[in-house]
Protein backbone atom coordinates (compact mmCIF):
# COMPACT_ATOMS: atom_id res chain seq x y z
CA UNK A 1 0.00 0.00 0.00
CA UNK A 2 1.61 3.66 -1.23
CA UNK A 3 1.76 5.99 1.44
CA UNK A 4 -0.07 9.26 1.61
CA UNK A 5 2.12 11.94 0.11
CA UNK A 6 2.80 14.69 2.86
CA UNK A 7 2.34 18.32 1.15
CA UNK A 8 5.02 20.91 1.56
CA UNK A 9 2.99 23.08 4.14
CA UNK A 10 2.71 19.69 5.90
CA UNK A 11 6.52 19.20 5.90
CA UNK A 12 7.11 22.54 6.28
CA UNK A 13 5.60 22.43 9.45
CA UNK A 14 6.86 19.03 10.47
CA UNK A 15 10.26 20.30 9.99
CA UNK A 16 9.49 23.35 12.10
CA UNK A 17 8.59 21.20 15.24
CA UNK A 18 11.64 19.22 14.97
CA UNK A 19 13.79 22.21 14.88
CA UNK A 20 11.81 23.74 17.67
CA UNK A 21 12.10 20.45 19.92
CA UNK A 22 15.81 20.02 18.96
CA UNK A 23 16.23 23.45 19.98
CA UNK A 24 14.37 23.37 22.96
CA UNK A 25 16.35 19.74 24.26
CA UNK A 26 19.71 21.42 23.90
CA UNK A 27 18.51 24.75 26.10
CA UNK A 28 17.07 22.25 28.66
CA UNK A 29 20.09 20.34 29.02
CA UNK A 30 22.48 23.38 28.81
CA UNK A 31 20.10 25.67 31.27
CA UNK A 32 17.39 23.02 33.39
CA UNK A 33 13.83 22.60 32.15
CA UNK A 34 12.77 25.51 35.09
CA UNK A 35 15.18 28.22 33.85
CA UNK A 36 14.54 27.77 29.98
CA UNK A 37 11.62 29.90 28.70
CA UNK A 38 9.38 29.55 25.93
CA UNK A 39 11.14 32.93 24.46
CA UNK A 40 14.42 31.54 24.48
CA UNK A 41 12.76 28.19 22.84
CA UNK A 42 11.64 30.41 19.69
CA UNK A 43 14.66 32.88 19.60
CA UNK A 44 16.89 30.39 19.12
CA UNK A 45 14.52 29.12 16.16
CA UNK A 46 14.73 32.50 14.61
CA UNK A 47 10.64 32.79 15.95
CA UNK A 48 8.15 34.84 17.69
CA UNK A 49 7.01 33.32 20.90
CA UNK A 50 3.56 33.70 18.78
CA UNK A 51 5.11 31.53 16.07
CA UNK A 52 6.01 28.99 18.74
CA UNK A 53 2.44 28.69 20.29
CA UNK A 54 1.45 27.66 16.57
CA UNK A 55 3.31 24.51 17.23
CA UNK A 56 3.40 23.72 20.74
CA UNK A 57 1.19 25.17 23.65
CA UNK A 58 4.20 25.49 26.00
CA UNK A 59 7.06 24.02 26.34
CA UNK A 60 5.55 20.72 27.85
CA UNK A 61 4.33 20.33 24.89
CA UNK A 62 7.61 19.71 23.22
CA UNK A 63 8.59 16.68 25.21
CA UNK A 64 4.95 15.64 25.06
CA UNK A 65 5.22 15.39 21.18
CA UNK A 66 8.20 13.45 21.62
CA UNK A 67 6.99 10.85 24.13
CA UNK A 68 3.89 9.99 21.78
CA UNK A 69 5.75 9.42 18.51
CA UNK A 70 8.30 6.97 20.82
CA UNK A 71 5.26 5.42 22.28
CA UNK A 72 4.06 4.50 18.96
CA UNK A 73 7.46 3.55 18.28
CA UNK A 74 7.56 1.21 21.13
CA UNK A 75 4.01 -0.34 20.51
CA UNK A 76 5.07 -0.90 16.64
CA UNK A 77 8.26 -2.82 17.51
CA UNK A 78 6.13 -5.44 19.94
CA UNK A 79 3.63 -5.12 17.64
CA UNK A 80 6.63 -6.56 14.75
CA UNK A 81 8.21 -9.02 17.50
CA UNK A 82 7.46 -12.70 16.30
CA UNK A 83 4.02 -13.83 16.87
CA UNK A 84 5.30 -17.07 19.00
CA UNK A 85 7.54 -14.79 21.52
CA UNK A 86 6.72 -15.35 25.16
CA UNK A 87 4.71 -11.83 25.62
CA UNK A 88 6.93 -10.94 28.77
CA UNK A 89 10.39 -11.51 26.66
CA UNK A 90 8.34 -9.15 23.72
CA UNK A 91 7.67 -6.37 25.56
CA UNK A 92 11.61 -6.21 26.67
CA UNK A 93 12.45 -6.53 23.27
CA UNK A 94 10.34 -3.73 22.59
CA UNK A 95 12.68 -1.35 24.63
CA UNK A 96 15.26 -1.73 22.70
CA UNK A 97 15.17 1.26 20.03
CA UNK A 98 13.95 3.73 22.95
CA UNK A 99 17.52 1.95 25.13
CA UNK A 100 19.84 2.27 22.01
CA UNK A 101 18.18 6.01 21.51
CA UNK A 102 18.69 6.99 24.92
CA UNK A 103 22.34 5.28 24.91
CA UNK A 104 23.74 6.69 22.07
CA UNK A 105 22.94 10.18 22.94
CA UNK A 106 24.82 12.29 25.94
CA UNK A 107 21.96 14.43 26.55
CA UNK A 108 19.81 11.77 27.57
CA UNK A 109 20.91 11.29 30.87
CA UNK A 110 20.30 14.68 31.97
CA UNK A 111 16.86 14.64 30.18
CA UNK A 112 16.26 11.53 31.65
CA UNK A 113 17.51 12.78 35.03
CA UNK A 114 15.50 16.07 34.28
CA UNK A 115 12.56 13.72 33.50
CA UNK A 116 12.87 12.17 36.90
CA UNK A 117 13.22 14.65 39.18
CA UNK A 118 11.38 18.21 37.91
CA UNK A 119 7.72 18.73 39.22
CA UNK A 120 7.04 20.31 36.16
CA UNK A 121 7.19 17.42 33.89
CA UNK A 122 5.43 14.69 36.15
CA UNK A 123 2.11 14.93 35.07
CA UNK A 124 3.72 14.52 31.53
CA UNK A 125 5.75 11.92 32.69
CA UNK A 126 2.61 10.12 34.38
CA UNK A 127 0.33 10.71 31.30
CA UNK A 128 3.50 9.30 28.91
CA UNK A 129 3.47 6.20 31.01
CA UNK A 130 -0.60 5.63 30.60
CA UNK A 131 -0.15 6.35 27.30
CA UNK A 132 2.31 3.59 26.85
CA UNK A 133 0.74 1.50 28.51
CA UNK A 134 -2.83 1.73 26.82
CA UNK A 135 -0.51 1.26 23.35
CA UNK A 136 0.92 -1.77 24.39
CA UNK A 137 -1.85 -3.66 26.12
CA UNK A 138 -3.54 -2.52 22.73
CA UNK A 139 -1.02 -4.90 20.75
CA UNK A 140 -0.95 -7.24 23.25
CA UNK A 141 -4.40 -8.14 23.05
CA UNK A 142 -3.92 -8.59 19.37
CA UNK A 143 -1.14 -10.79 20.04
CA UNK A 144 -2.56 -12.75 23.09
CA UNK A 145 -5.75 -13.55 21.28
CA UNK A 146 -8.10 -11.21 22.96
CA UNK A 147 -7.31 -11.61 26.59
CA UNK A 148 -9.08 -9.83 29.46
CA UNK A 149 -8.14 -6.33 28.94
CA UNK A 150 -7.06 -5.91 32.52
CA UNK A 151 -4.39 -8.27 31.97
CA UNK A 152 -2.57 -6.90 29.22
CA UNK A 153 -2.74 -3.87 31.06
CA UNK A 154 -1.16 -5.46 33.76
CA UNK A 155 1.65 -6.94 31.81
CA UNK A 156 2.56 -3.29 29.87
CA UNK A 157 2.28 -1.76 33.01
CA UNK A 158 4.40 -4.04 34.87
CA UNK A 159 7.12 -3.74 31.97
CA UNK A 160 6.90 -0.17 32.13
CA UNK A 161 7.76 -0.33 35.50
CA UNK A 162 10.88 -2.16 34.88
CA UNK A 163 11.80 0.19 32.12
CA UNK A 164 11.09 3.30 34.71
CA UNK A 165 12.99 1.21 37.42
CA UNK A 166 16.29 0.87 34.87
CA UNK A 167 16.25 4.26 33.73
CA UNK A 168 16.00 5.71 37.52
CA UNK A 169 18.94 3.93 38.51
CA UNK A 170 20.94 4.18 35.50
CA UNK A 171 20.67 8.27 36.50
CA UNK A 172 21.46 7.74 39.78
CA UNK A 173 24.46 5.44 38.44
CA UNK A 174 25.20 8.15 36.09
CA UNK A 175 25.30 6.13 33.43
CA UNK A 176 27.81 3.83 35.30
CA UNK A 177 26.45 0.54 33.65
CA UNK A 178 24.72 0.34 30.71
CA UNK A 179 20.97 0.82 30.57
CA UNK A 180 19.87 -2.27 28.64
CA UNK A 181 21.48 -4.08 30.96
CA UNK A 182 19.63 -2.31 34.03
CA UNK A 183 16.53 -2.92 31.73
CA UNK A 184 17.13 -6.75 31.73
CA UNK A 185 17.99 -6.41 35.43
CA UNK A 186 14.71 -5.07 36.44
CA UNK A 187 12.35 -6.97 34.33
CA UNK A 188 13.73 -10.44 35.68
CA UNK A 189 13.19 -9.44 38.86
CA UNK A 190 9.17 -9.37 37.83
CA UNK A 191 9.55 -12.29 35.64
CA UNK A 192 12.22 -14.53 33.66
CA UNK A 193 12.97 -13.03 30.62
CA UNK A 194 12.37 -16.27 28.80
CA UNK A 195 13.04 -16.47 25.35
Amino acid sequence: MDEPKVGLRERTRNAVRAQLGQTAVKLFVEQGFEATTVEQIAAATGLSRRSFHRYFAGKEDVLAQWFAEMGQKIAAELEARPAGEPPWYALRRCFDGLVEALSARPESLVMTRMMLNTPALHASHLHKHAHWAALLADVLQQRLGGPARVAAVALAGAALAGLESAQTEWVSEDNERPLGELVDEAMNAVAPLEH
